[in-house]
């Protein structure tokens, strides 16, 4: 009877060690953590069509040397944003802030960290960086 509580004692120590070894932790770990609140906000700039590829924080400074066409981010300040990437199939005017006449397979909005409007966005056919964490 005695082994049976120790036995009942030591698996709900067991139980409990594993549950606050996770406890807390609700950050993806990366640095486009912070992002991952704006992807409804992203999903509806495309309209809720295509599939998610990835999300990056990025500066201002980098994307527009990614998007060297895109002329709203030469106006922007150097600051971080982040950087939705959408596969699908995009034409003219289906992208909310994109200015492209032309279709793309993928769809990029980029908003800012602090509000969840739409910086720029654009379609293109081949994405300019790495989305996806390959493991």
């Amino acid at each position: 009877m005695m082994r049976s509580r120790w036995a009942t004692v030591g698996v709900a120590v067991a139980m409990v060690a594993a549950t606050s070894a996770c406890a807390g932790r609700i950050s993806l770990g990366t640095e486009a953590g912070t992002c991952f609140r704006d992807v409804p906000a992203a999903r509806q700039a495309v309209h809720d069509k295509g599939k998610l590829v990835g999300v990056r924080l990025v500066s201002t400074g980098t994307l527009r040397a990614l998007l060297p066409a895109d002329t709203t981010l030469a106006t922007l300040p150097d600051q971080d944003i982040c950087v939705f990437a959408f596969s699908g199939i995009y034409d003219p005017g289906t992208v909310t802030g994109a200015r492209d006449t032309k279709s793309g397979h993928f769809a990029i909005v980029a908003m800012g960290t602090k509000h969840t409007d739409v910086v720029t966005a654009a379609v293109v056919d081949q994405l300019p960086t790495r989305f996806r964490h390959l493991h």
